[in-house]
């Protein structure tokens, strides 16, 4: 992708797929390096420059906050989620921890056992959320520890508490019903 101009508020489809099931973002913020969010599960992601013209396989430009409707075919389900994620993303104390759905219904590692992350899941989150995309927000947190320098060492609790809090949803709930996310 060299020599394509990008800007605040683009949506760009990125080679890859993003454990949840997209290959959307958009891009909320840029400087020397380049934040995209995700358009599946909100998850964040800052990339160098070079990085993200590597990764990126197109770009659609917003002008006067619509979305050119030959990207992708998307339905405007999608095209107005874009436009308030957009929205969300410019807020000048946005804080990505904030924005997480799980850590919206109480999810989280610290501060709370097992068995109470359980009953949340099973209370809370995935009768608001879904199954699926309980999984993908925690799987997503999961890989993005792991690929961090030495991930494995500086979030071994936190690695292990998804790790934990996937495999019994997965023994509890799933049925084949969606591909489990690799992380």
């Amino acid at each position: 992708m060299k020599n394509k101009t990008f800007g605040l508020n683009d949506l760009v489809e990125m080679k890859k797929q993003h454990p949840c099931g997209t290959n959307l973002w958009v891009i909320v913020r840029i400087g020397a390096d380049i934040r995209i969010k995700c358009q599946g599960c909100n998850h964040s992601v800052l990339l160098t420059r070079k990085e993200f013209e590597l990764k990126v396989k197109r770009i659609k430009t917003v002008k006067d906050k619509e979305v050119k409707k030959d990207f992708l075919s998307m339905s405007n389900v999608e095209v107005n989620s874009f436009k308030s994620n957009s929205f969300e993303a410019n807020k000048k104390d946005f804080n990505f921890k904030d924005h997480s759905e799980l850590y919206q219904v109480g999810y989280r590692i610290t501060g709370i056992n097992r068995e109470q992350r359980w009953d949340l899941l099973n209370n809370s989150a995935i009768p608001k959320l879904g199954l699926y995309k309980v999984v993908c927000i925690i799987a997503s947190h999961l890989k993005n520890r792991k690929n961090q320098p030495n991930g494995h060492i500086k979030f071994k609790n936190a690695i292990t508490e998804w790790e934990y809090d996937l495999g019994r949803l997965k023994k509890e709930y799933h049925n084949s019903n969606f591909n489990w996310p690799s992380y």
